[in-house]
């Protein structure tokens, strides 16, 4: 074979040399689906927020995406591949002496222009959305996080005040059905005393299921077993935000949420889409180089390739992208406008939970507890018996009750309106959310 041939060969498949071997990577779906961390849990709200975006399997897939995107970023900028095309012939008639025809040209595309541009914006524009989707998970942790330790301490305060009512409804139960019986009462107090005890017991059974489901929530999201959740302490009360600061929040909402993000990025991509159409007008080059070994004599050949347009011109693509960005436009438009209608829901629903929440605890309760140290004086002063004084405490009660249902409502909501804006109220949490979506080197 003549040297340049060997030469133009050796050239084109010089890379194969670096080729990588496949490693096959089985997972053990079992191993997977088991809990492994058995380690005490930290009491401090702050730590268990590290500590479940550090474990959360779905943070550890979305940043695993966000790695293969840069690959692929990084691939993207890479060349086209070359083509190698080989030729031999045989033919005594034209040289009886030198039969052989030897021939290789090398294909090399020329990646200029909008075709290449397209290319990289797609693959720099899929980063983008990776990011999006690592803080959307590290987000929807922290927001399961809370709203298991909310759950958790609100069916632990309920279970305990209802459980307080339930004995208090059964001393009412033991006094009514002793007065019944000796002729005193009507027996429908009785029976109705009975029904409301009955009632409570529900409600306590209720109580201890939700309890179970966020034991159940919290340990899936911690990667623990659900016994290591029952140490945890209640849910302190968490800070409130400042009535000033809400419109900023809300106006930020609009550069956080990750639906308007995507939205953005899917426009810019619709963007990218045209560019690439409307250079999908030009014909697409690749230029051959080749050397050519004709019976002893060596040619030199330059081959170029023209890739045509359709024969509208490209038209039609360039249309449909067009409407494609149209359409991209309007559910950006559509986003915006329906996460500043959730957010302004979600604010008001929280202020008026809020505000019957701080009605319950600064009027009801106040009255029902001057309702038993007004039935207690009666009761010692002989003006009336015991009924009155328990009827005064199951009426306190009750409003304890109320008013740990209300805030655990307005603790809900308050979780809600942090969703809505996208934006921890807490700074602590504000800075651990940041460091788990921050690269490794910003990071360290």
């Amino acid at each position: 074979m003549p040297r340049g041939l060997a030469c133009l060969f050796v050239i084109a498949l010089g890379p194969l040399s670096a080729c990588v071997a496949y490693a096959p990577a089985p997972l053990d779906v079992a191993h997977l689906a088991q809990a492994v961390h058995t380690e005490p849990l930290p009491a401090d709200r702050h730590a268990l927020l590290a500590l479940a975006l550090e474990r959360s399997a779905a943070v550890q897939a979305a940043r695993a995406s966000l790695t293969a995107a840069q690959a692929g970023a990084r691939s993207a900028r890479n060349l086209p591949p070359l083509t190698l095309t080989l030729t031999a012939e045989y033919s005594k008639q034209a040289d009886a002496q030198r039969p052989w025809l030897y021939s290789g040209a090398l294909g090399v595309p020329l990646d200029l222009g909008g075709r290449r541009q397209g290319r990289v914006t797609t693959a720099d524009l899929a980063v983008v959305k990776a990011h999006y989707a690592l803080a959307d998970a590290v987000w929807a942790t922290r927001q399961s996080l809370m709203q298991g330790l909310s759950d958790l301490s609100g069916a632990r305060a309920q279970i305990a005040a209802t459980q307080t009512l339930i004995d208090r409804r059964k001393q009412y139960l033991a006094l009514i059905a002793k007065r019944a019986a000796a002729g005193e009462d009507n027996r429908g107090l009785a029976v109705q005393a009975q029904l409301d005890a009955s009632a409570l017991v529900d409600s306590l059974l209720q109580a201890q299921t939700k309890a179970a489901q966020a034991r159940a929530d919290l340990a899936r999201v911690l990667d623990v077993p659900v016994s290591a959740v029952d140490a945890l302490p209640d849910l302190p009360d968490m800070s409130t935000p400042d009535d000033a600061q809400l419109p900023a929040m809300a106006d930020r909402a609009l550069y956080i949420r990750s639906e308007v993000l995507n939205a953005v990025v899917d426009y810019d991509s619709a963007e990218n889409d045209l560019r690439t159409a409307v250079a999908g007008q030009y014909p697409d080059i690749n230029l051959a180089p080749g050397y050519t070994w004709e019976r002893g004599v060596v040619k030199l050949p330059l081959a170029g390739t023209f890739t045509l347009p359709p024969l509208d011109g490209n038209r039609a693509n360039i249309d449909q992208a067009q409407a494609a960005r149209t359409a991209a436009g309007k559910t950006l438009e559509d986003q915006v406008r329906t996460i500043q209608a959730a957010v302004r829901q979600a604010d008001l629903t929280w202020r008026a939970d809020r505000a019957l929440a701080d009605k319950t605890r600064k009027e009801d309760l106040p009255l029902a507890e001057d309702l038993l140290r007004r039935s207690e004086r009666m009761t010692a002063s002989g003006e009336t018996d015991r009924t009155e004084t328990l009827t005064a405490q199951i009426a306190l009660d009750q409003a304890q009750l109320a008013v740990v249902s209300a805030e655990q409502t307005a603790r809900d909501d308050r979780l809600k309106l942090e969703d809505a804006l996208h934006q921890a109220f807490d700074a602590n949490d504000t800075r651990v959310l940041t460091q788990a979506v921050a690269p490794p080197e910003v990071t360290k």
